[in-house]
């Protein structure tokens, strides 16, 4: 039995960090990560990569039922071993988001959070099989620096230069970019409007038909592991939810 999508309800544009069972702010189960597309296929969405998003949002389309976009930042090599071969069972795509100079290294950027264990990320052969594949690659920068709090020179770099190596490396366009930890002010926004047709924030929510294409709301994961509440996709209840939380974090960002 199909779930209800209320009319309006916007495109879902959910994102994953690493698939692993280390129960940490950015891992997403290898169960619940092949519950969440086992529901997503019994429910027949369609997987659309963020490219597509973002020319549904210039073109000013409605927003497509029962669409729904996956998005993974960092480039764990988690998703390699264990997303895509679940994402190629049921034929679905992706977009992934590269912190390019660390690929075939480790998440140990500066900045990252203590508390995460280390772990290996994407080699270059193994983006490229995946892109064969149809899973599309956009930037999440050069070294994953808050662009915020650096010299706009090295901003610019990070951005554009991040893009200049995925193309060259995968040999098709990048056109869409992640701010690394979210953060991203006028000038960061107007150096990613000269370079993508597209970017993704972190704020919580659907993104729904006249949204503004450089902030793009997503779903983080780790909302929505229980597979009781992804089965609420597109539904009021989630939508409120969502509204909930974001409003948390930023009373919580108020605080500090």
């Amino acid at each position: 039995m199909k779930v209800a999508i209320e009319a309006g309800s916007g495109l879902p544009v959910l994102t994953y960090h690493s698939i692993d069972d280390h129960s940490s702010v950015i891992s997403t189960s290898r169960r619940a990560f092949r519950l969440h597309m086992q529901f997503l296929h019994s429910q027949s969405f369609r997987t659309v990569q963020l490219s597509e998003v973002v020319a549904i949002l210039r073109e000013d389309r409605p927003v497509p039922p029962r669409s729904v976009c996956l998005t993974f930042d960092d480039g764990y090599r988690s998703i390699y071993s264990e997303a895509f071969p679940v994402l190629q069972e049921y034929g679905f795509t992706a977009t992934l988001f590269l912190v390019v100079r660390y690929c075939g290294r480790h998440n140990d950027w500066p900045g990252n959070l203590g508390s995460l264990k280390r772990a290996p990320l994407l080699s270059w052969n193994e983006v490229k099989e995946m892109n064969r594949f149809g899973i599309e690659c956009g930037s999440h920068t050069l070294t994953h620096p808050d662009l915020t709090r650096i010299a706009p020179r090295i901003a610019e770099e990070e951005i554009l230069h991040s893009k200049q190596e995925i193309e060259e490396k995968t040999g098709e366009p990048s056109t869409v970019f992640a701010y690394p930890y979210g953060r991203y002010n006028f000038t960061v926004q107007k150096m990613v409007r000269s370079h993508f047709s597209g970017a993704c924030s972190t704020k919580l929510g659907n993104v729904r038909t006249g949204a503004d294409p450089y902030t793009m709301k997503r779903i983080d994961s780790w909302f929505v592991s229980d597979v009781k509440r992804f089965s609420k996709l597109n539904t009021t209840s989630l939508a409120w939810y969502l509204q909930a939380r974001q409003a948390l974090r930023e009373l919580r960002n108020l605080a500090h």
